[in-house]
């Protein structure tokens, strides 16, 4: 269902069909628009919750695609460099009792560091502050106004920064592209794929809008390969010119090709299998959806499978396709411009 929307309000699905879709998407799209709209003319009067210590969000004005995970992880480890006791707190999204993918996610890039998830968020970081925590890192807060943060840290994906130029449900964009005059910093995200035109014109677009901070640059650099049965370390040239099956839930499936392509991966005629954000990957989802895509990928030339950590978090320890080793792509979040600038906003906080 995820993947027949994304068709729609790309352009990608031609048709009648698809053209009345669209048609009602937009008329929907107003309705959304104004709601929003009226709420941020609220917030400009009511007030806004304030914590003890520093707030940091890291948050996007698009629903989901860029990278936020390893971002928040950044943040955070930058934090700790600074001396910091950083916490993230998020609304835990699709999550249960041991937390969702992202927590798990973040236990990894982030160990030691508490993680509060709470669909309050103003509570949450009032527990992580009780806690012992310095500073909170708010994580996909951008549109979360009631709780007061001191550095808005926007990120938009080079690859599709303004979610199709329209607001949901007819594109992807959370609020209007005014918004980012909140912002105290911008990042571009998988800067490393895009060209040089294409992120002076993002950053065009964003200075138009009333942006007035920095604009940094970053990447998701792959580090290693890990088998998910085993647990076992490959080298990334493991991937060049070897024919692979990709399959990913996450929120921009096209950056996780465009790395594979980078590192010299070739994809058989059956592509990528986008799965929804915050896919559950339990039994029914794999013996239904995954297993038959992996098993005629391996019938077409594949050599391996390759997913990402945020899917892997919950298939580490199972042999998903036999006969078909299955890889996590581990990522790392880079600074390729500006780093020292969001280090001096966060520091001058604390």
């Amino acid at each position: 269902m995820e993947r027949f929307f994304l068709e729609i309000i790309s352009g990608k699905r031609q048709g009648l069909f698809a053209a009345a879709l669209r048609l009602m998407l937009r008329l929907a799209s107003f309705w959304y628009w104004l709601a929003i709209v009226l709420r941020l003319a609220a917030y400009r009067v009511l007030p806004r919750r304030r914590v003890d210590k520093p707030v940091i969000c890291v948050g996007n004005i698009t629903t989901g695609g860029t990278g936020k995970t390893p971002a928040v992880a950044a943040v955070t480890s930058m934090l700790r460099n600074l001396g910091a006791t950083p916490a993230i707190v998020s609304r835990g999204y699709r999550g249960g009792e041991a937390g969702n993918d992202e927590m798990k996610v973040l236990e990894e890039l982030c160990p030691g560091v508490r993680h509060v998830q709470n669909p309050d968020r103003v509570a949450g970081a009032r527990t992580a502050i009780q806690a012992g925590a310095t500073a909170i890192v708010l994580d996909d807060g951008f549109s979360h106004l009631r709780l007061w943060r001191n550095l808005d840290v926007l990120l938009l994906d080079a690859l599709n920064p303004f979610g199709f130029g329209r607001m949901l449900p007819r594109g992807l964009m959370r609020e209007p592209l005014s918004s980012v005059r909140r912002a105290g910093a911008v990042v571009i995200t998988r800067a490393d794929v895009a060209s040089d035109a294409r992120l002076l014109e993002v950053e065009d677009v964003v200075r138009c809008y009333g942006f007035i901070g920095p604009v940094l640059h970053a990447a998701h650099v792959p580090v290693k390969l890990v088998n998910l049965a085993t647990g076992a370390e490959a080298p990334l040239d493991s991937l060049k010119d070897q024919c692979v099956v990709a399959f990913c839930g996450i929120g921009n499936p096209r950056g996780f090709e465009r790395t594979l392509e980078k590192l010299g991966a070739r994809f058989t005629p059956l592509g990528t299998l986008p799965l929804p954000d915050h896919a559950a990957m339990d039994s029914r989802e794999i013996t239904r959806e995954v297993q038959p895509f992996l098993k005629a990928g391996h019938e077409q030339g594949a050599q391996m499978a390759v997913c990402t950590q945020k899917d892997a978090v919950k298939l580490r320890g199972s042999d998903i396709c036999p006969g078909l080793p299955c890889f996590e792509l581990r990522v790392e979040f880079r600074f390729l411009r500006g780093e020292e600038e969001l280090r001096d906003k966060m520091k001058a906080l604390l």
